[in-house]
């Protein structure tokens, strides 16, 4: 990065923090500035997929239901958020269709597997789409609610990036 571009972000960090800027405000600048970087990325990245002529590049598709959707909910006994994970109709078959799973971080992506053991997560088939309420604690915490697109890599469901970014994916 060139010194002048770092000076004029900077001042805008500077300027969007305020005088005293709390640890969530510092985080939330933060988090808004990994959107605009992977923003800038992606539009970096369709304009080098582009033919010779400038014309767009032959996409392929990720199949339909290939998601997953983070919604935070009010406990109604309680009143405590909770996580409810919603899997994609697609991702559930190629996943085996399994009655639980188990969540785990693997760097920065988080995989989602089929698992027989008790400790699994529970999963509910009867209305809308196959789900479970994932525990505090869980990796699915680090992640806003919103829909994650989702590819099959040995056996497991693997959540790497925001709906909005797969883009990327379907310019492959």
């Amino acid at each position: 990065m060139t010194s002048d571009s770092y000076d004029i972000l900077r001042r805008a960090v500077v300027e969007a923090l305020g005088l005293r800027p709390t640890p969530e405000r510092r985080r939330q600048i933060a988090a808004d500035l990994r959107a605009l970087a992977e923003q800038q990325t992606r539009m970096a990245e369709r304009v080098e997929a582009r033919g010779p002529n400038g014309e767009p590049a032959p996409q392929c598709r990720r199949p339909a239901g290939m998601y997953v959707r983070i919604r935070h909910e009010p406990d109604p006994r309680t009143g405590a958020r909770r996580i409810r994970l919603l899997l994609g109709k697609q991702a559930w078959f190629e996943l085996g269709s399994p009655e639980r799973i188990l969540v785990q971080p693997t760097g920065p992506e988080i995989w989602i597997v089929a698992t027989r053991a008790a400790s699994g997560l529970p999963i509910e088939t009867g209305v809308g789409l196959p789900g479970c309420l994932a525990p505090p604690g869980t990796p699915l915490d680090r992640l806003p609610p919103g829909r994650y697109a989702v590819t099959l890599r040995a056996g497991a469901l693997v959540i790497g990036s925001r709906e909005e970014q797969a883009e990327r994916e379907r310019q492959h």
